[in-house]
């Protein structure tokens, strides 16, 4: 009475074997696809519905249960098998429930053994079942026995030859993940050499076979093994030469189809359209695998307009001629129990999965044939739990014991992939796939229906020229000669090529560029270029694209030393280069204190003007825009300063922080939070608005164990599907209009993550480089300007220094840049633009009065150049080189005489003057907070210990008596003076003891701020995180006091 346990790989037959022994003894055989969302109660619900009727039940893929489950799932069925072998009428099921008992009962279970996902069965399991080991099967006899079946009267010969050809294509081709010549495989050829022979029966055996055998294989090869295949099928049939099969009725249905929806008649990608369509004559699963940007969704869009366009015929398949529809959705967007389903353990109450609905709707449907597509990644997880509707099954069991049968022919399940790396053999066995690869297609197809739609027939034949011409050229520099900061498929840079040159149009020309001629569409076409297929670049590599585009332009600027094409953009004037100097807006400090308002001045340069302007055109067209660059390089504010200047009337924005803790659920519902609904199942912003969803670090979301983003799918689903789906209400999918997304990230590489292809191809790609030292310069000096202006009436000695003071920064940046590298050790030794803005937030800080000569103003920028680079580094020899650069600057800039004198470490402080009195009340008023220089240390400690001693009459229970010694008194100066900055904020790191926390909290009370600290527990979480913070945003926005 002990069950089997058939083991062996995928197709092997394991299932069926079961079936058919259960179909030879006339019982009812009851087949359950296990996940590892199943618990011990679903597990026992099974086993006791088994028990009373008497059925078999076979347990698909039963080591995907998890092992906690499977040790209870062994003491359920041994309580069955006592029970038989006591020969009762009822017993008592492990739950305490008393059952009746059928002694016909059975329980095999079928596994494969080291896939991905699976667990290895306790002994205690292990020893009620019988362990079966499924042999190889002789592949041979099957071919001979069914090619026989269909009518074949040379079956023994074909049979052998279709055996070598498969052999030898496991052995020579590539090893690629889609790639299955198994049984599942077999049969679904040998189906279709049957459906050949019936067809066409006076053609010869041999032509059918190897006709069958070219065409139902071809389709998932990649380029490069398709002369093997071919070679080793002219060794197998040599000299025949079969035609391709027609399909008269549908092939010129695609070919109409294609040209109404306005597609171009490539003929590979028409040829991918026709294998779709005969793999959906033989299987009910299809796998579309390709890189993105190759027309996988569009293969479907053409098959489903052609299907319903032929007028449906008893000679046809069943699925021509009738209404179809497609219901999308991407399965890594949400969780395997948002997908299937969830059981509430408390409540013990099931909630449908948004899989499951749709299932269940497609298969009720039989008026539609409706096809299920789900695009995105696959994981040996989620696609193992359609096991059983993707092989002769042909049903859905979900976890609550749910059994939705396929309704065949009107339902086909598809998938959309970029790759099949993490699909076990098990599935890559059960569905047809079909590889479309970018040979396939290209770009020109895509150029030419862009074309198409222009108004201006002379501007578009100007661009198509330029197109066939040059495009080609540009993707092998960009491939061979220059190193992309992101990787990006050539289709993505061209449709983001062809949207800016849209863009361009609608800014430049008012008559859709009809009135423009040959040279003036080349320097549209230049100007586009350098900023799509060449704007993922940095700065030493776009030196190299100016040496190519002269090369292979005409009439382009001539530039001075430094400057490169990037250095120019097109007047509308006169559709001519003007240089971006002459774009700048202007710019003018309004405020009154510049150390206060530092950190929101932004000031136009060369870099932000032209980010800025490509941003607008590309955005105007709907287009998603994503900023790659290094730290510091104004991706954040260039975005910011784009949101700013719409007009509220008529466009909101959004900001959101992606980070490694971001999830899609979080992302959903922050989108929902900023929509209402319109009419139907349509939402959009309130009022009827645009929206700009700005994703700040987009790149940042976790990377699962499988090597997918599923934050970054569901906003690759929100940009390519127009919605999302209801998690309310599963199965229903709210569309989202007027929504558009920008972001921004980190250069991949070196710790940090890209962004998935197919989400990265919906978004132009702009790297955004370090200023130019000539911006630099700019941007520091004007600020210098405003401060140490000569209409100040200042010591013009004062002023000649303040005029070295950008030059002496960057050098000291550039010098610490360059020595000082990160390490394993050091990791956080990155200098960028911020540290250089730190120097001079600084020296504002300390007003004119204060700074009353040359020496003085050196010597604070001395002190802001070593609180702002010095204090970083971590041991006194690095600390040493830093000093002695300093020097070095200050000799090579100031003179030897004038560096000597501050070879003594200058100290700036806040704190130094003492309270004030009310002259009415006589009450002491807080102390003026003036940022200026310390006589000596001694001076200093003297403040120190009396704050000290104020502190502790107000906290008796933190009372301190520290000993200020030399290094304790220098770093309260640092920390008082980030306290003292706008946006101050400072990472401590030092051995238990040091001080960290006492001169933190003494810091702070002298800075008349509040203080609060954060104890970590083991159960510390993100929630808890939020309640800490709560009362802090509190008292800082609503009290409007610092902590």
């Amino acid at each position: 009475f002990l069950g089997g346990a058939p083991a062996g790989p995928a197709g092997t037959g394991k299932t069926e074997t079961t079936k058919d022994m259960g179909c030879t003894l006339g019982k009812y055989v009851v087949v359950t696809n296990c996940s590892d969302q199943m618990d011990f109660r679903i597990m026992g619900n099974i086993l006791k519905g088994l028990a009373q009727s008497g059925c078999w039940g076979c347990f698909d893929e039963f080591n995907r249960i998890d092992l906690e489950v499977l040790s209870v799932v062994a003491q359920q069925v041994m309580s069955v098998l006592v029970a038989i072998r006591e020969d009762r009428k009822t017993f008592q099921f492990t739950d305490g429930q008393v059952i009746n008992l059928d002694k016909e009962v059975g329980f095999f279970i079928t596994m494969n053994p080291g896939y991905a996902g699976r667990q290895e069965l306790p002994e205690n399991l292990k020893s009620l079942f019988r362990g079966v080991t499924m042999m190889v099967p002789d592949r041979e006899i099957i071919m001979k026995v069914k090619l026989v079946a269909c009518g074949y009267k040379d079956a023994t010969l074909l049979a052998k030859k279709f055996n070598v050809l498969y052999r030898l294509c496991e052995e020579q081709l590539s090893k690629q993940a889609h790639y299955d010549f198994g049984l599942r495989n077999i049969l679904a050829v040998l189906r279709t050499a049957g459906a050949s022979k019936r067809n066409e029966i006076e053609k010869p055996e041999q032509e059918l076979l190897m006709r069958t055998l070219r065409d139902m294989n071809l389709s998932k090869f990649v380029a490069e093994d398709v002369p093997l295949f071919m070679s080793l099928l002219d060794d197998l049939f040599p000299g025949l030469k079969a035609e391709k099969q027609k399909h008269k009725e549908m092939e010129a249905a695609i070919t109409s189809a294609v040209e109404e929806m306005g597609l171009q008649h490539h003929t590979e990608w028409v040829l991918k359209v026709v294998q779709v369509y005969e793999m959906c004559l033989v299987r009910h699963s299809l796998m579309h695998v390709g890189p993105s940007g190759v027309g996988k969704t569009r293969i479907v869009e053409t098959l489903h307009k052609a299907l319903q366009s032929v007028k449906a015929d008893q000679s046809l398949p069943p699925m021509v001629g009738q209404p179809h529809r497609e219901l999308r959705m991407n399965p890594k967007a949400i969780t395997a129990p948002q997908m299937f389903g969830a059981l509430d353990v408390i409540a013990n109450e099931w909630t449908e999965g948004i899989f499951a609905q749709l299932w269940r709707k497609a298969n009720k449907d039989k008026k539609n044939f409706t096809w299920i597509m789900l695009d995105g990644p696959v994981d040996a997880i989620w696609i193992e739990n359609l096991n059983t509707v993707m092989d002769d099954n042909r049903i859905l069991t979900l976890a609550n014991n749910d059994r939705i049968p396929m309704l065949r022919p009107n339902c086909t399940l598809g998938f959309e992939v970029e790759d099949l790396r993490n699909a076990s053999p098990a599935t890559v066995s059960r569905a047809g796939v079909i590889f479309i690869s970018d040979a396939d297609l290209g770009y020109m197809p895509f150029v030419k229906t862009w074309l198409t739609g222009q108004q201006a027939r002379s501007f578009a034949d100007a661009l198509e020229g330029l197109f066939t011409e040059r495009m080609d050229t540009m993707l092998e520099f960009l491939k061979m000669e220059v190193k992309s900061k992101m990787a990006c498929s050539n289709i993505s840079l061209i449709t983001s090529m062809c949207t800016l040159i849209d863009g361009l149009l609608k800014d430049l020309t008012p008559d859709s560029g009809a009135s423009l001629e040959a040279s003036q569409a080349e320097r549209l076409f230049a100007y586009s270029a350098i900023w799509t297929v060449f704007g993922i670049l940095e700065s030493e590599d776009r030196v190299k694209v100016d040496a190519f585009m002269r090369q292979n332009f005409q009439g382009l600027p001539e530039v001075e030393a430094t400057d490169t094409i990037y250095e120019y953009t097109i007047d509308p004037a006169g559709f001519s280069w003007v240089h971006w100097s002459e774009k700048i807006p202007d710019w003018d400090y309004t405020g009154t204190e510049l150390a206060v308002d530092f950190p929101k001045l932004v000031i136009p340069t060369i870099d932000s003007a032209r980010t800025l302007y490509n941003l607008e055109r590309s955005g105007a067209m709907n287009r998603a825009v994503l900023l790659v660059g290094g730290p510091g390089t104004a991706k954040t504010s260039s975005i910011l300063q784009v949101l700013a200047k719409q007009d509220p009337q008529s466009t909101m924005f959004k900001k959101i922080s992606f980070s490694g803790a971001t999830t899609p659920l979080i992302f959903q519902k922050t989108i929902e939070g900023s929509i209402e609904k319109r009419q139907g199942k349509t939402f959009g912003p309130p009022g009827g608005k645009q929206m700009l969803v700005f994703v700040d670090d987009i790149s940042m979301p976790e990377i699962n164990t499988w090597g997918d983003q599923p934050t970054l799918e569901i906003v690759r689903q929100l940009i390519e599907q127009g919605g999302l789906y209801n998690l309310s209400k599963p199965g229903e999918i709210m569309q989202i209009v007027d929504l558009l997304v920008l972001g921004c990230m980190l250069h991949p590489g070196g710790g940090k993550q890209d962004i998935p292809n197919r989400a990265k191809r919906h978004f132009h790609v702009m790297n955004v480089t370090l200023p130019s030292m000539t911006s630099i310069n700019m941007i520091f000096g004007r600020l210098v300007n405003l401060m140490y202006s000569e209409s100040s009436g200042l010591d013009p000695e004062l002023l000649a220094a303040a005029g070295k003071l950008v030059e002496m920064t960057v050098n000291v940046w550039e010098r610490t840049k360059t020595k000082m590298l990160p390490t394993p050790a050091k990791f956080h030794y990155i200098f960028n633009l911020r540290d250089l803005s730190r120097v001079f937030q600084g020296i504002f800080m300390c007003s004119t009065t204060e700074v009353k000569d040359e020496l003085t103003l050196l010597a604070l920028w001395k002190h802001e150049a070593l609180r702002v680079f010095s204090d970083r580094l971590v041991n006194a020899e690095d600390k040493k080189w830093f000093d002695d650069t300093v020097m070095k600057v200050l000799e090579e800039t100031t003179g030897g005489g004038k560096a000597s004198k501050l070879k003594q470490e200058p100290y700036f402080v806040d704190f130094l003057r003492p309270p004030g009195e009310d002259p009415e009340t006589g009450e002491e008023t807080p102390a003026p907070k003036v940022y200026e220089s310390a006589e000596s240390l001694d001076q200093v400690k003297g403040v120190i210990n009396n704050y000290m001693a104020r502190f502790n009459e107000v906290h008796k229970l933190l009372a301190m008596d520290l000993v200020l010694f030399e290094d304790a008194m220098l770093h309260f100066i640092r920390i008082s003076r980030l306290l003292a900055t706008p946006r101050g904020n400072a990472l401590l790191v030092g051995v238990g003891g040091s001080g960290k926390q006492s001169l933190t909290r003494l810091s702070a009370f002298i800075a008349r701020a509040d203080f609060a600290q954060i104890t970590i527990t083991k159960t510390y979480s993100a929630n808890t995180l939020l309640e800490d913070f709560k009362p802090l945003y509190r008292t800082a926005g609503g009290v409007n006091k610092g902590g």
